[in-house]
């Protein structure tokens, strides 16, 4: 009853999963945009940014390497997978980034310096929203006012800008600053970053401080608390947060604030702060500033560097593989065979829904990988129906038969499997781009086999078995002249012992 009961549950998961994997496939979205394709199956975005220091210094290779890391990071935050990231010269770095939908967010965003600062704001002018075509000449028009102010020294202090949208729709408010030359907090301060929503269900970006950050914030804080009551304006400073010289966010500081946690929003806007700019933010930051400024030199689109014909020819190779095994199991096994086949087939849609929800990006070391991957499921049922069959020439029930060929397959096929994983693995280590597409397929091929071509064919096997339904040697391709010869060998090793 246990086992009966077992394999009832393995079966009720498969059926869940199956579910779960239609409505990704199928549901979520259509069916031709729910595999993510290479740039050799579909093209993307190439950029080319060049690395420089505002000091004028030549930037070193480490500095590019640094630089390079950092961009891969920020690729792999927007959901694309499998860029092909390349250093050229000292100074430069290509970026093909696949199935890039819009090319000029995504450069802003990899190529974005996001040097972070906090600052106390030692006077501020505007406030008033403004025309998108006027916004130029208001800043032009505060820089004026405000090096007038005398909370502005040349080489002391910094005049820096916000925009942020207007609640109501009427333009964008645009807001000066004046403010230290250098930030008495740096990103180095910074923890982690992640966006999240307030009380009100405004979008937010949450930073966390290291312990050392936090301390230092809280001093900052305590300091804009005296300054403000020392000017006669308690309760009324400020504090800038600032990325890249433009200020995101100016909250009124009216206490201390210790504990590490500082929030980037705006509360002027019903939603907060805009999905995309809150998404950004919190890419730039968890990433990491780029150890030197990026400029754009060109962006360009580019072709896949294999094409249709590629992608065809390798579905199509795949499906007539797998279609070969099909056969092969059936031919071999017979009715083990047929258990075998719906076992694949579950694996091969298993499969497809974990590339779809992970997701990876296919290309064609990746369909390698796949139909690989087809042949070690393949290889696993091998092993299990031969040992199977073996125990049924030795004279054993087939029910008896396969429990033992379960058992004893097992541990071939685990060794056999960890050997694959561990290769795949150092594989993934090691390479880069497409090789590394192979390597995951492979690694999630792997495991995934593991557990449709045991779990799932000793579960059908049992619930038919259980449902009064005999397997026969010939039903597992077994011949009669196979099990006669097997009979003289076990008589001959019982009157042997009987001598004895």
């Amino acid at each position: 009853m246990t086992n009966r009961r077992n394999n009832l549950i393995i079966l009720g998961l498969v059926v869940v999963l199956i579910g779960v994997a239609a409505y990704l496939i199928f549901v979520r979205q259509p069916v031709a945009e729910a595999t993510r394709l290479g740039l050799d199956l579909e093209g993307g975005v190439s950029a080319n940014l060049q690395g420089y220091k505002t000091n004028g210094e030549e930037v070193t290779r480490e500095e590019m390497d640094l630089a390079a890391g950092v961009i891969r990071q920020r690729v792999d935050s927007l959901g694309v997978t499998e860029p092909e990231i390349q250093i050229q010269g000292d100074d430069q770095v290509v970026v093909n980034i696949p199935g890039i939908t819009d090319a000029d967010r995504a450069v802003e965003v990899i190529g974005r310096t996001a040097q972070l600062g906090f600052y106390e704001v030692l006077a501020t002018v505007g406030g008033q929203p403004v025309p998108e075509d006027e916004i130029e000449d208001t800043k032009a028009s505060l820089q004026d006012e405000l090096e007038g102010d005398p909370a502005y020294e040349e080489g002391q202090t910094k005049i820096l800008f916000e925009e942020s949208p207007a609640p109501d729709g009427s333009g964008t408010i645009v807001q000066g600053y004046v403010v230290p030359a250098e930030p008495e907090l740096t990103g180095q301060a910074l923890d982690s970053a992640v966006q999240s929503q307030d009380q009100a269900g405004r979008r937010q970006v949450q930073m966390e401080l290291t312990s050392e950050g936090g301390e230092g914030f809280g001093d900052l804080s305590q300091q804009i608390v005296d300054n403000a009551l020392a000017n006669g304006t308690p309760g009324g400073g400020r504090l800038a947060v600032v990325l890249d010289e433009d200020v995101v966010s100016a909250p009124v500081v009216d206490e201390p604030i210790y504990g590490g946690q500082v929030v980037i929003e705006n509360q002027g806007s019903p939603g907060g702060l805009p999905q995309e700019e809150a998404k950004e933010l919190e890419v730039v930051l968890q990433t990491g500033a780029l150890p030197v400024n990026m400029e754009v030199l060109s962006v360009s689109s580019i072709g896949p560097t294999l094409g249709a014909d590629s992608l065809r020819s390798g579905l199509l190779a795949s499906l007539v593989g797998f279609g070969l095994v099909l056969v092969f199991l059936v031919i071999v096994y017979r009715v083990l065979g047929l258990i075998a086949d719906l076992a694949l087939i579950i694996y091969a849609f298993l499969l497809w829904g974990l590339i779809v929800a992970i997701p990876i990006t296919m290309t064609l070391p990746g369909i390698a990988g796949i139909v690989l991957s087809i042949g070690v499921a393949a290889d696993a049922n091998v092993v299990i129906f031969e040992r199977i069959k073996e125990e049924v020439r030795r004279g054993k029930t087939p029910r008896t038969a396969v429990g033992i060929g379960y058992q004893k397959g097992f541990k071939a096929i685990l060794d056999g499997n960890l050997t694959t994983l561990i290769t795949a693995f150092i594989l993934f280590a090691l390479s880069s781009g497409s090789v590394r597409g192979f390597a995951v397929l492979l690694v999630v091929g792997v495991i995934l086999s593991m557990f449709t071509a045991v779990a799932v064919t000793r579960a059908l096997l049992g619930v038919i078995s259980g449902r009064g339904f005999h397997l026969s040697a010939p039903m597992m391709g077994i011949s009669k002249k196979s099990l006669e010869e097997g009979r003289p060998a076990r008589a001959g090793k019982t009157g042997a012992e009987a001598r004895r």
